[in-house]
């Protein structure tokens, strides 16, 4: 099951922009069907796992029967049963550990092999030749994700490692030290044509408002960036491309979909983001693509002879090889949907858009890959529920990126719901202040407005609910807004993943 590297990765980018989608799509086929029967004859733990779930492993011939197998998670298939079952052979003689971030519970621990590795190199070698001509450039990329046993850092460092034996790439590995990212941006950056910042969304964002403090100009720059870790909204890649001055924001900006499961699965492209920008400003579109949605979700492309994706009563889930341990059917869980690359040109069409000749006004129409995309939501295990509604951070998210805030806040903050004396319920939102910025009530006065109105606007529940109730009911249902200073040890630690939901108060 392990990858094959193709012996020409030009020719395969060409391949990937002139064969049909469906030629993709049938490799794919070919794939999964390996894949479980691979998994079944190699693997004690999910022959066990089909047992119990009822379903005859002998019966089960490949592709054509993967509607029949059941949907595993975490907790029903990598925490049931023993550990080194999961392996294939029970071999747990290979390179690499890689570990959960833990934010819903214990972390996990992914023993991997190069596999792994090898189909990252393959992805990001495609995208950064497609999109940022890395071939043509002497490229210097900083690397800004926590370089420990969880797979961003290491990971991204062996792909651009790999990747310097045949462009002219230098890696400076820095991890999650804003200060050390700016001072070698400054000192270094000059000396290359182009430069390629990588690293958590809310972390690329803090680093670019703090740069002026070490007077860098990106103006001065080629600059690209890569995100992984989580989705952001249209108006933060504005914000970026503003702070960071980049030239083309459907291109230069882009975020990957991965997990620590199965690694790289998919990114957003050129086009994909394209797509996304006029989704967001055309209602028609936006229904045509999501017609189940309420908010706008990452949009990505995939290849999927790596990763393959389905969805399964609004959630998106995957088959793949990835860690070392097989997956198939496997729920993250991610809210979301799969729409082939013919269908979207004809969702798109339905709805009034020549996407090509859209693509040509931004000079991406080059760079269309006929890929399959995936798209997804924050995880609902993410959200806060307050009276029986959900409220996601991406709500939240795009009222504090607002404009009249931007000043202020980082963009960061925790919310939970509590409860008060009366043991009614209380959306509590902890939100971080810039460095060096003093909160007060006027500042609390315009992040609560903001959050009322995002809120209002993006879940039509709360927007009934609060339309209808009295004025006392309608102030239990506002937030409660605490502002904490910069870097505040318990919400806000440096150097870790942002948590935008709690449990509980400290």
């Amino acid at each position: 099951m392990i990858f094959r590297y193709p012996p020409d990765i030009n020719e395969r980018l060409r391949e990937l922009k002139t064969k049909p989608a469906e030629y993709w799509e049938n490799l794919s086929i070919r794939y999964v069907d390996k894949l479980i029967k691979f998994t079944i004859e190699f693997t004690p733990a999910y022959r066990k796992f089909l047992k119990d779930n009822g379903v005859d492993y002998k019966k089960i011939k490949g592709f054509k029967d993967l509607e029949k197998l059941p949907i595993m998670d975490k907790n029903s298939y990598l925490r049931q049963y023993p550990y080194q079952e999961l392996f294939p052979n029970k071999n747990l003689n290979l390179k690499t550990i890689s570990a959960t971030s833990g934010s819903t519970g214990e972390p996990f621990y992914f023993i991997r092999g190069e596999n792994l590795d090898e189909q990252g190199l393959y992805v990001l070698e495609l995208a950064f030749l497609n999109q940022w001509e890395i071939k043509r450039f002497n490229t210097l990329i900083v690397l800004g994700f926590g370089l420990g046993i969880w797979i961003g850092g290491l990971h991204n460092y062996y792909v651009y490692y790999r990747l310097s034996d045949k462009y002219k790439i230098t890696t400076a590995p820095v991890g999650t030290s804003k200060e050390l990212i700016l001072k070698t941006i400054k000192k270094l950056h000059q000396f290359y044509d182009q430069l390629i910042l990588v690293g958590y969304p809310p972390f690329i964002k803090d680093v670019g408002d703090e740069a002026k403090n070490y007077d860098i100009n990106f103006k001065k720059m080629r600059l690209r960036i890569l995100n992984a870790a989580e989705g952001f909204s249209e108006e933060f890649r504005n914000y970026i491309a503003k702070i960071y001055n980049l030239e083309n924001i459907v291109n230069d900006n882009i975020n990957i979909y991965g997990t620590v499961e199965l690694g790289t699965m998919a990114h957003e492209t050129a086009f994909s983001n394209l797509i996304r920008r006029i989704a967001v400003e055309k209602d028609k579109v936006f229904r045509a693509i999501f017609p189940e949605a309420n908010r706008i979700p990452t949009l990505a492309q995939y290849h999927p002879y790596i990763v393959y994706f389905e969805e399964k009563e609004g959630l998106v889930i995957a088959s793949g090889y990835g860690e070392s341990i097989p997956l198939i059917r496997y729920s993250f869980p991610d809210r979301g949907g799969v729409i082939k690359f013919d269908e979207m040109i004809k969702k798109l069409k339905s709805a009034g858009v020549d996407i090509f000749k859209e693509a040509e006004k931004w000079k991406i129409k080059s760079k269309i890959l006929k890929l399959p995309f995936v798209y997804v939501y924050e995880r609902s295990d993410f959200a806060v529920s307050l009276v029986g509604i959900l409220i996601y951070p991406e709500y939240i998210k795009n009222a504090l990126i607002k404009k009249e805030l931007q000043k202020y806040l980082t963009g960061k903050f925790s919310m939970l719901v509590d409860y008060d004396k009366n043991m009614n319920q209380k959306l509590k939102i902890h939100i971080e202040l810039k460095k060096g910025v003093r909160g007060n009530e006027e500042i609390k006065d315009k992040i609560h407005r903001e959050i009322v109105r995002a809120l209002l606007k993006n879940s039509t529940e709360y927007n009934h609910l609060y339309s209808t109730a009295s004025e006392k009911h309608r102030k239990r249902l506002e937030p409660e807004i605490i502002l904490h200073t910069y870097e505040d040890p318990f919400y806000f630690k440096p150097g870790i993943k942002q948590k935008w939901t709690i449990k509980k108060e400290k």
